[in-house]
């Protein structure tokens, strides 16, 4: 507490402080940008699956040019089978201090957990890749390095199943679980940016469907009030970002107005909005130019908004293209240089650290 009485005395006082130290600031140090790489959905040839501690640890040196300007992080989803690999590649992770965040209710959680011999999500037809309890055990174990929580198409998935289950069966792959009820359930959101809250964590809240751009789908309208409502209980914690993989590479034409989608939500509490820049904005992931994926990011930056989200892995290091069925690449001549940055990476990363003003 402050001495009513040194008061009056605080302008000598910091008048002193600066001729003596030069100038004060007591302004908050200013909010880097985030950067989250997606290294692992859940796919069967993947980091965490073949147990890759070298992919892992090259892809972590390859991200320490951003690390000088930007906080990065990386994004694996914790649904695999055999939690005993997850936590061989977290506990690679946290021996190199590098900050993580887990994907904890998604489209991969149903698509990629429920229909896989590898993964056990613990709520597929829903996407609930994890338990709350599961998510406490891992919170204590990895402290702040556990930085944050994704919830990822939730709404464009919410939108599949009802397709699925009305004009388009199709769509549904094979063993895939689907809910009786809605995908897109209100209390397992608030459940998870609850928790993200009261351990003083972010969560990003990824989509590529939204109202802005879907204005005939009224249930979405729907969704977007009952999420609208959940971030103004838990203010300050949410950053909602704009996925640009539309199919049929409809988010091309976005790039001069995405944000239209998710600015919004900052009126209702949202921490701020940013962009999961993606080269599946084109059908082909891996001809994806990666001018593209720098001119996406470059507008994010330009908006400043300060989170943006990577994928997939294997665009940006040397991985191989993710496959539903369980593959070993490990033991594969081919692939000695796993987890080494691309050529799209060196890229990306020039451009960043080359763009203008603060990170």
């Amino acid at each position: 507490m402050i001495n009513k009485r040194v008061l009056p005395l605080l302008p000598l006082i910091l008048l002193s402080a600066t001729a003596a130290f030069g100038s004060v600031n007591l302004r908050k140090p200013q909010e880097k940008v985030k950067l989250i790489f997606s290294v692992d959905q859940g796919f069967g040839n993947g980091i965490v699956v073949n147990d890759d501690k070298l992919a892992m640890k090259r892809i972590i040196d390859a991200l320490q040019t951003l690390r000088k300007r930007y906080d990065v992080y990386l994004l694996l989803n914790p649904m695999v089978r055999d939690q005993a690999k997850l936590e061989d590649i977290l506990n690679t992770i946290a021996a190199r201090h590098m900050p993580f965040v887990l994907d904890v209710y998604s489209s991969d959680g149903e698509t990629l957990g429920s229909s896989t011999p590898q993964n056990a999500p613990y709520d597929g037809a829903h996407g609930v890749t994890i338990s709350l309890s599961n998510l406490r055990k891992y919170k204590a174990k990895y402290g702040k390095l556990l930085a944050g929580l994704r919830l990822m198409e939730v709404f464009s998935e919410d939108f599949t199943v009802r397709a699925i289950k009305t004009t388009n069966p199709e769509w549904k792959q094979p063993g895939m679980k689907i809910p009786t009820d809605d995908f897109f359930q209100p209390k397992i959101a608030d459940e998870f940016i609850k928790f993200a809250k009261d351990n003083r964590m972010f969560v990003q809240f990824s989509d590529w469907h939204w109202s802005a751009f879907a204005a005939w789908d009224k249930p979405q309208i729907e969704n977007e009030a009952e999420f609208a409502s959940i971030l103004r209980q838990y203010p300050g914690v949410v950053t909602v970002t704009y996925a640009n993989n539309e199919p049929n590479e409809d988010s091309m034409k976005r790039i001069g107005n995405w944000w239209d989608s998710v600015d919004k939500f900052a009126a209702d509490g949202a921490a701020g909005y940013g962009l999961s820049d993606q080269s599946w904005m084109r059908k082909n992931e891996m001809a994806c130019p990666v001018s593209d994926i720098i001119e996406w990011a470059k507008s994010a930056l330009g908006r400043g908004c300060k989170m943006i989200e990577f994928e997939p892995v294997w665009y940006f290091f040397k991985l191989p293209v993710g496959s539903f069925g369980v593959r070993n690449y490990v033991d594969d001549p081919a692939w000695l240089n796993r987890g080494m940055a691309t050529s799209n990476m060196r890229a990306l990363t020039k451009a960043l650290m080359d763009y203008p003003g603060r990170g």
